[in-house]
This record gives structure tokens, sequence and C-alpha cells, in this order.
């Protein structure tokens, strides 16, 4: 909110603002009104009396108001209105002396010296010329009342008007000032009144808002007034902070702050010498006497009644723990940063000029942290060219950062090398800088290279063309004279796959491993390494026993039990340079190599086994068909020989009864009927069993068959056998198949007749007989569908087997060969069959008849 326009000195003093101007103009205009009006009067008086006492006062008053008018343009002009003031008193008592009378007009002039001196003068002068003109009309009464006057002149003429005219305007002029100075005054007042009340409704805003300030900053603060040595307030923050209450604070003098006391002491001296405090910092105290780290602001300030202390106090644990923290950052940054084994640097992004580097850099590209100093990348030479820099900025400032950024730098030596760069933009001092993780990958650029090399040289062959070009490129990248891999057979003998020599291929061979090092190698759990002094022959295999060698390593190659089947061995005359890569790279490979001969020992495996395979299966396969005919034909002979007996139990049960009539109870009748019931039961199995064994003997007489017009056909059947029975049947016409018409008229019976049987208990009864929809071309697949009993699938294994059935005797008939008899017939004909089903839901069949025919 805007403060209101501060007011002219004059206006807040209550004094009017244009006072002065209007008291000179009327002044003036009073100077001039008498200065005309004087000379006018004494003429007038001369003309009817002559030159006469009255003639020379008006003379004399003329001529000094033309003086004081010379004085009013000058410095003078503060004196003019006390001498008019006074030159008309003493003109009024003259002018009264020569008329003779107190009663003439010339009193009046005393009555516009006394308005004018109300009006142009302080209240001094104007007591003392009030009590001037009082004095000399009293003495000039008494005067008169002792006749000591001459004689009054009582006529008139134009020199009374004159008078009358100048001494009403006169007071005209002296009444408009005083008018327009009390207006002056009241607007004054009213201006003044208006801004003290804008003053005050901002000053409570102001104490408003400071109250609110003071009330919700998080910054303690304490006012305290220095005369009292009291606390006037304190704020929520305060209070918190220190652990105090408002009670305990308001009122009282205030707690100590300062945990020591030199820092009390320089807080007082700084109040005392300077009455303020800037960021004092030290320790403060709380309420139960623990110590904090804190900085305190205080200001001296006068108010209206007293002196007040306002004191602000931070509490800088927080900020002091942050710099804890950022210490032993620094200093963490600092030892990773130093002691790291990478190239480390800092560099600007701008120019490429080294803020930081670390000793690592002499390592990595050769040159030291004081060859870096002050310069740029450019400078110093480790870009190879100004693109290649701008690129790797350029991708910095893309990505933000860089994983393993691939490029080429300049060591020390002036080598080129390729390194890998790792690089996050941090801000220093507000400039943008790289730092990075420079790491020399030289040697492992070779030995990529080196391992690419032998790879390159084996990926394309297997077998024994593997083995000899694994061993020529092994022996180049490793440098040895020699590499040799050979198969250990149980007898311990080597039967070498390929085998190197001074750059040459060598005939495969077989050596006897016994007393060898090649003997203590298929020993070790990993790497065999001997080093001989100096060379010397060695207990090896041919040819390497010939030659003085001095270094040999060898690796035992083992099968997935742990068994040893192989062996790889290299050997050198002189030994090699130190290389932290060689064992590991003859693991690799020796890995490699394993692979590779198990895969030629199961090649060899596979091999044998299939030169035997064709012999055992027909063997199996003869042996199979054979036990099938006995199985089928001892099924045939049973249940043919069954049937026998099974009639004579039927008839003399028959002829029993008949003896028997008349004679037998209730319970004998249910005896003969429960015996005829299983002499009828025990002939439906053996004639199915019978069915089963035909279905597996025979040829089948496979040809192009109508399966809608059999399906027909056995529905047609069943009605007739069942023709009170309403059941929906659904054939699709024109369904063919490639089978034994007399077979498939079995399979459609069996599931025909059980989706009619099962449907039994089921209103509105529906079987369908369809063709199935095939994902895959083949023999056709067909389905039968019903909404009947159906079955639990948790039991569906026990579909196709004989004698096992989902449901009792007494729920449906049936001797449970049915679907054993169709899927013999099935797979007679190279088909199969399955089913799904759900309790109280129906069941679905699909079947196919097969391309082919199986024995």
């Amino acid at each position: 909110m805007n403060a209101p326009a501060p007011l002219p000195a004059a206006e807040v003093t209550g004094q009017p603002l244009n006072l002065q101007r209007y008291q000179d103009r009327s002044l003036l205009a009073l100077l001039l009104c008498i200065g005309i009006a004087g000379p006018l009067v004494a003429f007038g008086v001369h003309l009817r009396d002559g030159l006469v006492a009255l003639t020379w006062v008006a003379l004399a008053f003329s001529l000094t108001d033309y003086l004081l008018l010379g004085l009013y343009a000058t410095r003078l002009r503060p004196l003019v209105a006390p001498l008019l003031v006074y030159t008309l008193i003493f003109t009024s008592g003259a002018a009264i002396v020569a008329h003779g009378t107190v009663r003439s007009m010339a009193a009046l002039v005393m009555i516009a010296a006394v308005v004018a001196a109300g009006v142009f003068l302080s209240r001094r002068n104007m007591l003392i010329s009030g009590v001037l003109g009082i004095t000399i009309l009293g003495v000039l009464n008494i005067a008169e009342n002792l006749q000591l006057m001459p004689t009054p002149e009582t006529r008139t003429g134009w020199t009374v008007w004159i008078v009358q005219t100048t001494i009403l305007i006169s007071l005209m002029i002296t009444v408009n000032l005083g008018r327009r100075r009390m207006l002056d005054a009241y607007r004054s007042q009213n201006l003044a009144l208006e801004h003290s009340r804008e003053v005050e409704r901002l000053l409570r805003q102001s104490q408003d808002r400071f109250q609110a300030l003071f009330r919700s900053t998080p910054a303690a603060c304490l006012v305290q007034s220095l005369d009292t040595q009291d606390v006037l307030d304190a704020n929520q923050a305060f209070q918190s902070l220190f652990g105090y209450t408002n009670e305990e604070l308001v009122g009282h003098p205030p707690p100590r702050v300062w945990a020591r006391d030199e820092e009390q002491t320089e807080f007082r001296r700084l109040i005392d010498t300077q009455g303020r405090v800037g960021g004092l910092r030290g320790l403060a105290q709380r309420k139960d006497g623990c110590a904090f780290p804190a900085m305190v602001h205080a200001e001296v300030t006068q108010s209206a009644t007293e002196r007040l202390l306002i004191a602000v106090v931070f509490d800088l644990s927080a900020d002091v723990a942050s710099r804890r923290e950022l210490e032993i950052s620094r200093e963490r940054f600092s030892k990773a940063f130093n002691f790291s084994p990478l190239g480390m640097t800092i560099t600007r992004l701008s120019d490429g000029r080294f803020v930081e580097v670390n000793p690592a850099n002499e390592r990595v590209l050769g040159w030291t942290q004081a060859e870096f100093e002050g310069k740029t990348s450019m400078e110093v030479g480790v870009w190879v060219s100004e693109t290649d820099r701008n690129h790797y900025v350029a991708t910095l400032r893309r990505d933000g950062r860089l994983q393993g950024y691939e490029t080429r730098m300049r060591t020390k030596a002036g080598a080129i090398v390729p390194v890998r760069v790792w690089a996050e933009i941090i801000e220093i001092d507000n400039e943008p800088c790289a730092l990075s993780f420079t790491l020399n990958v030289d040697e492992e650029k070779r030995r990529e290279a080196m391992l690419l090399n032998v790879a390159e040289g084996v990926s394309g062959d297997t077998g024994e063309a593997f083995f000899r070009s694994l061993v020529e490129h092994l022996a180049d990248a490793i440098g040895a004279d020699g590499v040799v891999v050979g198969e250990v057979d149980p007898l311990k003998q080597m039967n070498t796959l390929a085998l190197v020599w001074d750059g040459r291929l060598l005939p495969n061979s077989t050596h006897p491993l016994h007393k060898t090092l090649c003997e203590q190698a298929l020993l070790q759990p990993a790497l065999l390494r001997f080093e001989s002094p100096r060379p010397a022959h060695l207990n090896l295999v041919p040819p390497f026993s010939e030659a003085p060698l001095q270094s040999v390593l060898g690796l035992p190659l083992r099968d997935g039990d742990g068994s040893v089947v192989g062996l790889l061995i290299a050997v050198w005359r002189q030994r090699p340079p130190p290389n932290a890569q060689l064992d590991a790279l003859l693991t690799i490979f020796a890995s490699r190599c394993n692979a590779e001969l198990q895969r030629l020992r199961r090649d060899r495996e596979i091999h044998k086994l299939h030169d035997t395979l064709e012999h055992r299966v027909a063997a199996r396969t003869a042996q199979l068909q054979y036990l099938n005919r006995e199985l089928d034909s001892f099924a045939y002979s049973v249940s043919h020989d069954l049937k026998s007996p099974l009639r004579s139990i039927d008839g003399f049960s028959h002829l029993l009864r008949e003896q028997m009539a008349g004679r037998m109870t209730a319970e004998d009748i249910d005896l003969f009927e429960r015996i005829e019931a299983s002499v009828h039961r025990m002939n439906s199995l053996i004639t199915d069993l019978l069915a089963l064994a035909r279905v597996s003997q025979g040829t089948l007489q496979r040809m192009n068959t109508n399966l809608s017009e059999l399906a027909h056909d056995v529905i047609r059947q069943e009605r007739h056998r069942d023709p009170t029975r309403e059941v929906e049947v659904a054939i699709e016409e024109g369904l063919y198949a490639d089978c034994d018409p007399r077979m498939a008229q079995i399979v459609l019976e069996n599931l025909l007749g059980n989706a009619w049987k099962y449907t039994r208990q089921t209103t509105n009864a529906r079987i369908s007989f369809t063709r199935a929809e095939q994902t895959a071309p083949g023999a056709p697949v067909f389905c039968i569908r019903d909404n009947g009993a159906g079955f639990d699938m948790a039991r569906a294994e026990r579909l196709f087997k004989a004698f096992n059935r989902l449901h009792t005797a007494s729920e449906f008939e049936g001797s449970g060969i049915g679907l054993a008899t169709v899927r013999r017939i099935l797979e007679r004909h190279g088909g199969h069959i399955w089913g799904e089903g759900a309790v109280g839901q129906g069941a679905r069949f699909e079947f196919c008849f097969g391309s082919e025919a199986t024995s």
C-alpha cells in the first residue's frame, strides 16, 4: 500500500499555506488605498477649510503612506505592517485633536487601526496597539470634557465621504484577509487531520504486518526494552528454539542466550559500541542447557517512548551438519579422485582447459599432473585431432553423460591408443565442466583381436577339422612352438586329434602317457604349468620330447561327469613373456575344445547306435507282433471256450426253474434271476472280448467310406431298440474317411451308442456327428458330441482301458470294453481318439482314422 504524500511544514504545524502571500497582498492593497484616499482627504479639507491643521494631518499621513510603500519593496517589508498600524493610530489621534471632538470621523480610523493590528500584527504588537489606541481615545475624551480642544467643525462634505470610504475599504481588505486566513487555517487543519488519520491507518497496517511477520517467521525473534531490561515480546519460533514459554519470557529479563562467556561479552560490546550486531556466530544455549550452533542479528531502535533491542536468532545446526557432510563429501571425492586407478580429469567444456587432474593419468597416458596444469587438452596434445574432441564434447552435451565412450588419444610417447571414457557434465563456479574417467584399452583391444583371430579361425569348423584349425590359430596367438589336442582312452593313451609343431601340422598318432608330464596334467584339477630354468629335453610325447623346451602348459579335458577324456598341451622353446591373459586364454579355448571333443564322442556314439538301430527296431517289432498275436489268440480261445460252460449254466438254470415252478419262494426266484442276469452279463463280456480280439486280427480293407450313412444306420438301430425316446440327432452329410467300413461301423456303433445311452436321463437330449476344425493338414478329424451325463476329466485316463468304467452298472449298463475297442481300431488305422467332458454337461469325442495303417 502506497503511503500518502508528505504535507508541507506550514500545513503540518497548523499555519495557513498562503497566509504570508495573502497578508502581503492585503497590506499592499491597503497602502495603495490609503495612498489614494490621503491626498483626496487633504484636498477636500483644503477646499472646505483652507490650509488648516487637519489638512496638514492628512498630508502628513499621505506622505507617511508613500514612505511605507517604498519600504514594502525592500527587505524591510516585515516592518511595514506595524508602522502602518501605529501611523493610523497616531493619525487618528491627531485628526481628532484637529477636528476638536472624539466623535469625529477620525475616530473610525482608530477602529481601522485596531482591526489592521488584529490582522497583520502578532499578538503582542496587537495588544500594544490596542492599549495605545484606547489610551489616546481616553486622553482625548478627558481633554474634550475639559474643553481643552478647539471647537469642533460640524460641517460635512466630500471629505467625510472620502474618509468613510477609505475606512470601509480598509475594513473590507482586513476582513477579507481575516476570512481567507480563517479558511486557510480550516483547510489546513482538515488536511492535517486527514493526513494524520491516513498515517495512523498505515501505521496500524504496518504494525499488523510486522506482528504477522514477527509471529510467523521461522527465525527466532525477541524484543527487549533497554530501559526496563525486560522482554516485551518473543515469537513462537524463539520459544520453540530455546524451550521457554511466553509467560517465562514476557515481563522478565531475557534468558541467557550464549553458552560461552566470550560470545556473551562480544555481543554486549557490539551493542554498546555500535548499536547493532550483524551475524555473530557461536554456541547458543537452550533452557535445558543444551548448546547448539547459532547466528544472531540484533539492532537497537528508538520507539516513541523507549529504546528497544530487536534480536533475531538462527539455528545453524542443519547448516553446520550440511557443511560437515559437504566437507566429508569433498574429502571422499578428493580421496576417490586422487587415488583412483582410472585417469580422472575435470576440464572446462568451453575450451578444454584442465581444472583438476589425478595422478593416475600418468599411468594411463604418460603425462604428469604438472604437465596438464593450466593447459587445454589440445595444447597438451591428448586429442589426436580437433574433430575428435569436438565430437566428444558434442556427444556429451547432447546426452549429458557418456558411458564407455570409445575414442582415440595420444600418449606422451606419441602413440595413438584406443581409450574408453566415462564422463558427466558438472558445474564449477557456474562454468560447465566435464568430469571424465579415462581407461587405456589398448591391451584389451589387442587381446580381443587375438581372441577374435582364434575364434574366427575355428568358427566354421567342426569335428577333426576344428581341432586342426584350433591348434594352428592358438599356437600363432600365444606364440607357442607347439600345440597338441588329444583324446585319452581308458588305457591312458593319447590319440592326437591335431598337432602343430614349428608351424606344421603333423599326422595324428597314438602315444602312451605313462610317466610323462602329460600324465601329470591329467591329474591336475586345472592348469598345469611347468617351467625349466633353461631349455631341456622334457618327458613329453613326440615330437615335443625330441627338442629342448623351457615352458609347458597343459589342461585336462573332462566329460560331463568329470572324467578325463582329452588333453590340451602348449610348449615353448623359450619362456614366453609375462602375459596375464595367457592362462585365461588357454582355459577359454580348452573349454571350447572340450565341448567339441564331447560333441565328437557323442557323434561317434550316435553313428554306432544308428548302425544297429534298424536291426533292433525290426527285431523288437517282430517280437511285439508275435506277442500281440499270442494275446489275441489267447483272448479269442478263452472267450470261445467260456461260451459252452455259460450256455450249460444258462440251460440248467432254466430247466431247474421249470422243474421247481410252483414250489419256489420269492427268495428262490430272486436267486434264479440273479444267476440269469450274471450269465447274461458274462455272455456280453465274452462277446465284447471276442470283438476286441477280432479287430486286432485280419487285414484292413481300406476304402473311401461314407461315415454319414453308417451313422444314420446306427441311429436307426438305436431308435428301433428304444422307440419311446425323443433324441435330437444332427449328422453332417458327406463325411468320408479312408478306412475299413466294417471297422468304421464298430467305431460309430460304440461312440453313438454311448451317446444314446448316456443321454437317457437328460431332457432335450442332443447328439451330433460333425467334422471337427483342423489347424494342420492331414487325415480328417470327426467329432461326436452329446449333452448327457458326461464324465470327470480327472479320471479321463481310464476312458480307453478295457474293463474300466466311469459310471456304475446301476447308473448305466455296459462292460467297459467299447472305448478300448474303438481305440484299438483307430490305432490299427494309424489314427487316434481323445475325449473331454464335464459331469452333467455332456461329452465330446474327436477321432481320425489316419492315413497309414499300423500293425
